[in-house]
């Protein structure tokens, strides 16, 4: 189901499912970051859900926290996740991925050659070309495969968090046991005409690059 036009960075409240036949494979995602064979090859039949809590903090109200119960079928163990968007690192135990180190951040945009994208200063470090082509993708200014995206949505949200357009947010997780980092942007997206919650995800290691979008579906609030 595309995204409710309240839905925004700045409101994820609900329930969202990720939608497999949007999404690009993930499989060598998963793989960068040590998931095994099994689990990767039964996640495509699993159903993932996301029952997402977002809100300000009670004392500083540019700070915001997002609450996530990821839910996945077929016995496969979720996560829970709790990000405050400042910035700073902080240690999360993942039943998947193991101990991390991560932190979030709202983002907003700027225009170059008359096109607003993210405004982001990358975490990643591949290194050459490498580095060029998944800042690119992640900015939304190409798909998985190198050819032009269209790019994400700009919402009318975010103006207190500074000069720019529109409001995303940027997720950066350093496993140092496992020699891995991924790096996020989320936003939304116009996809077969339907505006959509995406996430753009770039894992690496050992100088090796893996990149996807992932597409998800709202069904509805959170019960």
């Amino acid at each position: 189901m595309a995204a409710p036009a309240d839905a925004t960075i700045k409101n994820l409240n609900g329930k969202w499912v990720m939608d497999s036949t949007l999404s690009d494979p993930s499989d060598s995602i998963l793989a960068l970051q040590g998931m095994s064979w099994f689990l990767r090859k039964a996640l495509p039949y699993a159903t993932v859900t996301l029952y997402v809590k977002e809100y300000p903090d009670s004392s500083d109200p540019k700070v915001y926290h997002i609450d996530v119960d990821q839910v996945i079928t077929g016995g496969i163990t979720g996560t829970k996740e709790a990000r405050t968007l400042d910035w700073q690192e902080r240690d999360h135990k993942d039943a998947i991925f193991g101990t991390v180190k991560g932190r979030s951040r709202f983002l907003r945009a700027r225009k170059e050659d008359g096109v607003a994208r993210p405004a982001v200063e990358f975490c990643t470090k591949a290194g050459g070309e490498e580095d060029a082509r998944l800042q690119k993708f992640l900015r939304g200014e190409t798909l998985i495969d190198g050819s032009a995206s269209q790019g994400f949505e700009i919402d009318a949200v975010g103006d207190e968090f500074g000069e720019g357009e529109g409001l995303f947010l940027q997720n950066f997780v350093d496993n140092e046991e496992s020699k891995w980092t991924a790096e996020q942007i989320w936003g939304f997206e116009i996809i077969n005409g339907e505006r959509r919650h995406t996430r753009r995800v770039a894992v690496t290691k050992n100088g090796k690059v893996e990149i996807a979008r992932l597409v998800y579906s709202y069904e509805g609030p959170v019960e």
